[in-house]
């Protein structure tokens, strides 16, 4: 646990100058009150949780920082809303921070489509800045309290929790037998979710609930430019800044609504946002448990999705069940395999199994990775070869890190026999003839696809084979980002960044904290590295690990 830090004494619209905001001491103050929240929400006591949050919404602080989270943190490409904008500068961060407070009013979202795997689109509601400003603020205050309470087995839009935490569970319900399972989606989950049963379970203070409506029935625009707009009856928009927390809140429960009727240790559900599997032991186990979830899920106002729902078994083809053998769940493939005693694992009681536990990126998963690989190539066809290997190298290593916590040795090797042919014919089309394509994007040692600058320095695509399957540490169960235990997030760091596992060291020198404002890095923190400048000002070559809006102090100052 850590202490609590002696509060700021601030007067209104103290802070004027962006560049100078103490942000160490703001955050010191806010996670105080989110603590005080999640202790006041684990043991009961409600009115406390509401006077907390009454305060943190209206505190100078808590709207600077929302503000900070919407137009600072958020390095990627920004979307603008119906207002038309994507960016803030520092004296338009202050007035929006000044004039932030929950009035029951909401602007029209714009709608945006974006394609999905399946090559369909998927349609995502984009707030205004001050509406993407207002839900971080409601987030603030509400995220503390319902973290408190969420369900051990709830991975999705969690903070410290991630994909490799939900696939580290399955795999640990099928090491110790071959199970039925039911593979189970939610059809679109955030466009059906019933308003009057979200605002109902939120049970929430009156000025929130107001807040929280006028966001849910806030008209959908297709363009800023058509002023036509339908009003939204149904669902919470993908796209919204509190979006996440509000679909985590509606589906709340259905583990322990399923789990009640079952003995000890019968039924496991593993849960990530709309996608959950459900383990057990009998195929009579696994049909009760999906007429269970069926009566949880109709007052939500969402269905199991009849096409993405099916029941299987993870060893052999069963009667009562359908599809291959085995489970997909998140781009990973789970499955078991019989093996001879002296090639199995141990189960917790020392005895040794005739069967082990399989995984690897799923099928539609490589089949995915090729279609954005060659989409790449097919883009960036004119652009110098530099950018082409930097894009696909992101790529790459985006791809790998995600699935390197699966046995995945096999598939990164024949993705990379499958890549190196896609890039000769493509190098071969572009520079007209495999003599020109050798000279100009082979000639490094190795037949490695690259070039040497004109300093003689190779610049070469990174392979997925040097992405090493690595060991992972699932989450500690109730573990909460929120109890006050924050040494313990930061130092999993390297489990979950894979631009930080890789200077390990470094960050561990650094004890895990900005050497800029002495907080510690958080798993929800922009990260960058910083190169220290000496006395002229100039860039050396020591780096170090900051967050991201130290980074910019540092910059702005000097």
């Amino acid at each position: 646990m850590i202490p609590f830090v002696e509060a700021l004494i601030v007067t209104k619209n103290k802070y004027k100058n962006w560049k100078e905001i103490p942000w160490n001491r703001i955050q010191i103050k806010i996670y105080n009150l989110q603590y005080k929240i999640y202790c006041y929400a684990k043991n009961n006591k409600i009115s406390l949780v509401r006077h907390c949050q009454r305060k943190l919404v209206v505190l100078e602080e808590s709207k600077l920082l929302a503000v900070r989270f919407v137009s600072q943190d958020n390095r990627g490409k920004v979307t603008a809303g119906v207002d038309g904008i994507a960016t803030l500068s520092l004296a338009e961060r202050l007035k929006l921070a000044n004039k932030l407070k929950f009035d029951g009013k909401a602007s029209k979202i714009r709608r945006v489509f974006i394609p999905k795997s399946n090559g369909k689109l998927r349609p995502l509601g984009i707030p205004t800045m001050e509406d993407r400003a207002k839900q971080m603020l409601m987030k603030l205050a509400l995220e503390p309290e319902w973290e408190a309470r969420f369900e051990t087995n709830s991975y999705g839009f969690r903070p410290g929790y991630s994909v490799a935490d939900a696939k580290w569970c399955i795999a640990r319900q099928l090491q110790g037998k071959p199970k039925y399972f039911l593979d189970a989606d939610i059809e679109k989950c955030f466009d059906n979710i019933d308003h009057q049963y979200l605002i109902n379970k939120l049970d929430t203070i009156s000025m929130f609930k107001h807040q929280i409506w006028s966001w849910l029935k806030a008209g959908i625009m297709d363009s800023t430019e058509n002023d036509s707009s339908e009003i939204n009856e149904m669902g919470t928009p993908q796209g919204g800044v509190l979006s996440p927390l509000l679909m985590n809140i509606a589906l709340h429960g259905m583990e322990n609504y399923v789990t009640k009727e079952f003995g000890r240790n019968k039924i496991k559900v593993v849960r990530y946002a709309d996608d959950f599997v459900i383990f057990g032991g009998t195929l009579k186990d696994v049909q009760k448990a999906e007429k269970l979830v069926k009566e949880f899920l109709e007052p939500v106002g969402v269905n199991l999705s009849a096409e993405k729902t099916r029941i299987g078994h993870s060893m052999e083809k069963k009667p009562g069940t359908s599809g291959p053998i085995g489970l997909d769940f998140l781009s990973f493939h789970f499955y078991n395999v019989k093996c001879s005693k002296h090639r199995g694992v141990k189960n917790t009681r020392g005895v040794t199994q005739p069967f082990r536990l399989i995984t690897h990126p799923s099928r539609e998963a490589v089949a995915n990775h090729k279609k954005a690989i060659s989409k790449i190539l097919v883009e960036y066809k004119g652009a110098p070869l530099g950018r082409v290997i930097e894009r696909l190298s992101s790529r790459i290593k985006g791809w790998t890190w995600y699935h390197s916590v699966t046995q995945s040795t096999k598939t990164f090797s024949k993705m990379d026999n499958w890549i190196w042919h896609k890039l000769w014919a493509w190098a071969k089309r572009r520079y007209r003839g495999a003599e020109n394509a050798k000279l100009k994007c082979f000639s490094v040692k190795g037949w490695n696809f690259g070039y040497l600058t004109e300093d003689k320095v190779p610049i070469i695509l990174d392979r997925h084979d040097q992405t090493k399957v690595r060991k992972f540490v699932k989450i500690k169960a109730n573990a909460s980002i929120y109890d006050g235990d924050l040494i313990y997030f930061a130092e999993r760091l390297s489990l979950t960044n894979p631009r930080i596992k890789s200077l390990r060291n470094l960050i561990a020198k650094q004890k895990y904290s900005c050497p800029h404002c002495g907080l510690l890095m958080l798993p929800n923190d922009v990260i960058e590295l910083h190169h220290v400048l000496d006395k002229n000002g100039k860039r050396t070559e020591e780096i170090r690990f900051v967050h991201g809006h130290c980074h910019d102090q540092i910059h702005s100052t000097n």
